[in-house]
């Protein structure tokens, strides 16, 4: 019986082995799709923030472009009342 258990151990820590290393290259895959999906959800969150401040630099640079007359008008309308046209 033990000369069994001595020519089958070696065989069952080869297989054992070859167990473990397949488990840590699923492991190792798993982790790599969760992270990438969590870089996308990052990445599109700083692209919409991104886009938010490329829209606010555009106004801010309308803003000190134009004329008064005209950013006063703007600023009429966006309260609700329409000044009169000079």
């Amino acid at each position: 019986m033990e000369s069994v258990v001595a020519v089958a151990a070696p065989f069952a820590m080869v297989v054992a082995m070859g167990w473990v290393v397949q488990q840590g290259k699923v492991r190792r895959a798993e982790l790599s799709r969760s992270s990438s999906r969590e870089e996308e959800a990052v990445m599109g969150a700083m692209q919409a923030q991104i886009d938010k401040l490329t829209d606010r630099v555009a106004v801010l640079e309308r803003l000190v472009t134009d004329d008064d007359l005209r950013l006063a008008r703007e600023i009429d309308s966006l309260r609700g009342r329409d000044r009169p046209p000079a």
